[in-house]
């Protein structure tokens, strides 16, 4: 009985350490794009497409703050 227990807390635990890597990921992949982007206008001196920067800059921002989100509720339903 009490390795079952073990594993049932082990299991959370890595479960949530997957997730939080996972949606650590997913912010990372969607600041790549924003990134990449102002360097390239940055060396270039383009200011045209700067609607562009801010669109990646907020879906970027959103991202980050749903994945914040998303890896506090996981981390606390999965703790107990």
């Amino acid at each position: 009985m009490k390795t079952k227990t073990k594993f049932k807390e082990e299991f959370r635990k890595q479960l949530r350490l997957a997730i939080a890597a996972a949606v650590g990921f997913i912010i990372a992949y969607s600041w790549r794009d924003f990134i990449i982007e102002l360097s390239k206008d940055t060396i270039n001196a383009i200011t045209a497409t700067m609607n562009i920067h801010l669109i990646n800059l907020a879906s970027s921002l959103l991202i980050t703050f749903l994945g914040v989100l998303i890896i506090l509720f996981t981390s606390k339903m999965l703790k107990k």
